[in-house]
């Protein structure tokens, strides 16, 4: 039988002649020129990184220059790599980012400050980069969509002291202190006079462990009560308990606005919000900063609808597209008037009926979150002569009510706006989730590695910024991208002195566009 041939590979005591430069490592369409073409035009110092200007005189070694360890981060998080160890023993062994670093080897500790301390220059840069691709013309600036993602935090679920569970564990421990109390009235009866046996001095232990956990869960809740919180989580204050069709996060709730064109991140935020009810103006009324339109459009989950909400982005001039209850259908029972047939009045106030009778507003108005509803009430007399009454009332019912929130009118204009163009919700899904199953799927980051909301926020722009410095890349590949960069310099400086200047708020109204070549 003849042998079989296989590929043989090099003798490794063989001399061999590598590249005498690393710049022959590195092709000219590699994503590390990208990233080392865009970051050395950043202003630094504007962008408020830490160690941008050392002093002269100072004492020890000299500190890495932030271009250096900003650099070290971008290409980490494109490459799917967060751990500061990791981002280390890369720096030792991989090409790229010893051509990147220029041969610079920080250690973890160095690079895992770095994010910890410059949140807030983080968040400025994830800023400038979306107004970049305002410049060049990558926004639609017509429809976005905005989700929100539970991302965990650096905390256990079992670190949290929530009201209800500490109310629960103090009961239980009262429940057993008192069992235990009488099992040693019991046994004082049965020894009375005689020594304390050894099973008396365990009930005893028994009951100062008790009485202590009771002690400190008793202190616990009445901490929790002076915050003005329902839970808490010494590890780190600032994350929350989360929960969502079944979901349970404890961390933070991430919220996103992607533009429809190319699916770029236009705007993002973190927050330990329990819920996306009151987030719609806010995150749109961001986005429509950032784009600098006059008018946008918005489509959202159900999460999202509030009538609230509805009536400040129309305010706003931004025209959302919700799921509200009516546009999916409300279940009414077979043969009974539902509300829609109703025709509500505004000049007089009132409802008028199919039968032609009005409900009128009764009592004051209730306050209810912000805002107030009104009920309205037909009369008794009109209810009984009508022929319709036993579609229109219930069996113990003697007159119909409605009830109607002050800012209705916003949700119908939505309800109408959805059913005229119902594709629009379709493409919620397509839009949102494509930034949010990158980054969770993808890459795996569906976690925070750092402590605190505004560490927390400065890594999220690392994700985001990532996110959308990758899909630029695609769009118009590293070449033309470092020509780019080459004419960015004076115009990045002004954009970091305008973010600064503004508290990282987009200006609105502004229109220029930068051109390059033949592309915008």
């Amino acid at each position: 039988m003849s042998q079989r041939r296989y590929k043989s590979g090099i003798d490794r005591s063989q001399e061999t002649l590598f590249p005498p430069r690393l710049e022959d490592y590195i092709s000219e369409h590699n994503p590390v020129r990208a990233i080392d073409a865009y970051i050395a035009g950043l202003d630094m110092e504007a962008l408020g990184f830490t160690h941008n200007a050392p002093g002269r005189h100072q004492a020890g070694q000299p500190a890495y220059a932030p271009q250096m360890l900003l650099k070290l981060y971008l290409y980490g998080y494109l490459n799917r790599l967060r751990s500061s160890r990791t981002l280390e023993r890369e720096s030792q062994r991989n090409v790229e980012l010893m051509w990147l670093l220029e041969g610079l080897q920080p250690s973890y500790k160095t690079i895992a400050d770095f994010r910890k301390n410059n949140a807030q220059a983080l968040r400025r840069t994830q800023a400038q980069f979306i107004v970049l691709c305002r410049a060049l013309g990558l926004f639609g600036g017509q429809l976005v969509a905005v989700d929100g993602s539970f991302f965990k935090g650096n905390v256990s679920q079992k670190s949290f002291r929530t009201h209800r569970k500490l109310t629960a564990q103090i009961t239980k421990l009262e429940e057993e202190l008192a069992q235990w109390h009488q099992a040693l009235d019991a046994a004082d009866r049965e020894e009375a006079g005689e020594p304390a046996s050894r099973e008396e001095r365990d009930l005893a232990e028994k009951l100062d462990a008790l009485r202590e956990a009771l002690k400190e869960k008793t202190e616990a809740l009445a901490d929790l009560e002076q915050r003005g919180k329902t839970q808490y989580s010494p590890v780190d204050e600032e994350a929350r308990l989360l929960s969502k069709r079944g979901q349970r996060v404890a961390g933070f709730n991430v919220q996103i606005v992607t533009d429809a064109q190319h699916k770029l991140i236009v705007a993002d935020e973190v927050t330990n919000e329990p819920n996306d009810l009151n987030l719609l103006h806010p995150m749109s009324a961001q986005a429509k900063a950032a784009l600098g339109v006059e008018t946008l459009e918005v489509v959202a989950d159900a999460g999202y609808v509030s009538s609230a909400q509805c009536h400040q982005c129309h305010e706003a001039r931004i025209y959302p597209y919700l799921p509200v209850p009516s546009a999916r259908g409300r279940t009414v029972a077979p043969g009974r008037l539902s509300r829609e047939a109703f025709v509500y009045e505004p000049e007089h106030d009132r409802y008028r009926c199919p039968e032609g009778y009005y409900l009128i507003a009764s009592s004051k108005p209730k306050e209810q979150a912000g805002h107030w509803t009104q009920r309205y009430r037909s009369r008794r007399r009109n209810c009984c002569d009508c022929v319709r009454r036993a579609e229109c009332l219930t069996a113990k019912g003697q007159v119909r009510e409605i009830w109607r929130d002050q800012y209705e009118a916003d949700t119908e204009a939505v309800r109408q706006r959805v059913m005229a163009h119902p594709e629009r919700l379709a493409q919620r899904n397509e839009l949102v989730e494509h930034p949010f199953g990158t980054l969770k799927r993808r890459a795996g980051w569906d976690h925070f590695l750092v402590r605190g909301l505004e560490k927390v926020r400065g890594e999220w722009s690392l994700m985001a910024w990532a996110y959308n410095f990758s899909r630029v890349l695609n769009l118009l590949g590293v070449k033309q991208f470092r020509e780019i960069c080459q004419r960015l310099t004076e115009l990045l400086a002004c954009i970091a002195h305008l973010l600064v200047l503004s508290a990282c708020r987009f200006p609105l109204g502004s229109t220029w566009r930068l051109q390059v070549g033949n592309s915008r």
